[in-house]
């Protein structure tokens, strides 16, 4: 959606000659979106490095995250139960 945005401004250009890219060595801030998944705040951030982006932040409510921690301690529990280890 963002980029969209910023083609219809004339912002950001997709042909190869005379390439106009805002996103371009910027850090992006993005607020209004607080109880975004974690893994949809990743896409966004994500998308955020295919425009060459130098970063980007999303400031997300407390539930997202806890939700997504507990998810994964959750898996990595299950992992070494399954006999996942570093062979190293």
């Amino acid at each position: 959606a963002i980029p969209y945005y910023a083609i219809k401004q004339g912002s950001l250009t997709v042909e190869k000659t005379g390439k106009k890219n805002i996103f371009n060595g910027r850090v992006l801030e993005i607020e209004g979106l607080p109880d975004l998944k974690c893994e949809q705040a990743f896409e966004l951030s994500d998308a955020s490095a295919e425009r060459s982006a130098a970063g980007c932040t999303i400031k997300l409510n407390k539930e997202p995250v806890i939700e997504y921690l507990r998810s994964n301690i959750v898996l990595l529990k299950w992992m070494i139960s399954e006999g996942y280890s570093d062979p190293r």
